[in-house]
């Protein structure tokens, strides 16, 4: 089966943000990604494992300021790429790079952070969307004590509870929903460069 074509290549990576200029330009928002960048680092073996791989020399990401999702996992994703020798990320916006953002649709829809591994030659490695499946199942649990839960008039303060509650459960002692993400994109970096333990 043929490679999907990514509309990227060296002249487009170049114009995307590096990790400071994307965080330069936050905003009002910057302060809550910067907390979870100092709450995510990798473990140990995490940067053990990431420090061992050499085959991935480009990551794009795709984010918006606005989305919380970003704000948990983006900084994760830095912190990858960071430990992976020679790897350089460029964050590009979904709603500015309808290409990108329609490559990369997560069943669909449009999630973000998006971050997608590639070789010196341009060819897709591996991708990671939006989150872990056991974050995706404790926002679930989440919003159904609060937003779903909530009146009409309650939403408001209900989204905020549940945003403050899924932001907590990320930063639980031992940050299992972080440890889970790094955990799927080890996989998926396993399986694509044959790294898995024998």
């Amino acid at each position: 089966m043929a490679q999907l074509k990514i509309p990227l290549d060296a002249q487009r990576f170049s114009k995307g943000l590096s990790w400071k200029d994307y965080m330069a330009q936050m905003g009002d928002t910057r302060a809550r990604t910067e907390d979870y960048y100092a709450k995510s680092g990798l473990t140990d073996d995490e940067r053990k494992f990431f420090g061992g791989v050499n085959q991935v020399k480009y990551a794009m990401m795709i984010a918006e300021n606005w989305c919380g999702d970003v704000h948990r996992n983006s900084p994760l994703i830095a912190h990858v790429c960071e430990a992976i020798p020679g790897c350089e990320l460029r964050v590009f916006f979904r709603d500015k790079e309808a290409d990108l953002r329609d490559t990369y649709l997560n069943n669909g829809y449009q999630s973000i952070p998006v971050v997608a591994f590639f070789d010196k030659d341009w060819n897709e490695i591996g991708r990671w969307i939006e989150r872990s499946h056991p974050a995706t199942v404790k926002a679930a649990q989440i919003r159904a004590k609060t937003v779903d839960a909530a009146s009409k008039e309650q939403q408001d303060a209900a989204t905020n509870e549940m945003r403050k509650q899924v932001g907590d459960a990320y930063a639980a002692p031992g940050a299992p929903l972080w440890r889970a993400a790094v955990q799927e994109m080890r996989s998926i970096l396993e399986l694509r460069l044959g790294l898995a333990k024998k």
